[in-house]
């Protein structure tokens, strides 16, 4: 296993170890990385970038033992959805219908929230550089800022922002900065009323869950008092609209969706 330029935090792993009997080998620019609890058998400190560059001349003309059928990727690819969507439910259906409608290069910004969790699983990505999060140490309230950011660098190309509820307190405030700006900006705000991911870790624990429900405003008026527009669509069809429109209007435009979305 080669991991490169990868903090491999526990929380993108979910848990201590990758499950790996392979030797390990990691590459990474930080020192501490090479010597974190993963005991890595080889540690490169150098570029991500000039070891991929190296490997690939290193490697050229090497044919694998055996590749991938299309039919075996789609398989996988199916079986992984499944059970991202039997761990998370009524999440894949509203990715899938955001993939239906949205630009192929769209750039998406997440924030710490189960929305983001399974959308960055499952989402179609055809290039890099199209999907943001805050991996490693896991920042809540960093995808409004960041997509206001974004939008900012990439001009005319689309993007969008997607966070939850209870992140959406850390920074909310940056509205009016998108608001002022008149960017072009979607902004999904997946309110379950709660921190669910931690809710759901600690139910399983048998811990009775503590601190994690919001008091939640009401959203949409939030965002109209800042300038900006918003939409509580009832359906999936309606979200389509929202977010074809909200791409062409100008200044931002929170999309706020429950888990009651039909």
């Amino acid at each position: 296993v080669i991991a490169i330029g990868t903090e491999l935090a526990e929380v993108d792993l979910w848990r201590d170890h990758l499950g790996n009997t392979a030797p390990l080998v990691r590459v990474d620019i930080d020192p501490h990385a090479l010597t974190d609890w993963h005991r890595s058998e080889v540690g490169v400190l150098g570029d991500a970038g000039a070891f991929v560059d190296g490997l690939a001349t290193a490697l050229a003309g090497h044919q694998p033992a055996k590749g991938w059928t299309a039919e075996e990727v789609a398989k996988e690819r199916a079986k992984s959805v499944a059970e991202v969507d039997a761990d998370r439910p009524g999440i894949v259906r509203i990715i899938a219908s955001m993939q239906d409608c949205l630009p192929a290069d769209t750039t998406f910004y997440s924030d710490m929230t189960q929305f983001a969790y399974v959308g960055k699983e499952v989402y179609n990505l055809n290039a890099p550089n199209l999907w943001h999060h805050p991996t490693g140490f896991g920042t809540l309230g960093y995808a409004l800022p960041a997509a206001i950011g974004g939008k900012i660098g990439l001009g005319a190309a689309p993007v969008v922002a997607m966070l939850g509820d209870y992140g959406f307190h850390y920074t909310m405030q940056e509205l009016g900065v998108a608001v002022e700006l008149g960017l072009s900006l979607p902004i999904i705000l997946w309110d379950n009323g709660k921190l669910k991911e931690i809710e759901d870790g600690m139910l399983s624990a048998q811990i009775a869950p503590n601190a994690v429900v919001a008091r939640n405003p009401d959203f949409c008026k939030l965002a109209e008092a800042f300038g900006a527009a918003a939409v509580r669509p009832e359906t999936l069809t309606d979200l389509q609209s929202v977010l074809v429109q909200a791409l062409k209007t100008k200044g931002p435009t929170l999309i706020h969706v429950t888990p009651e979305i039909r």
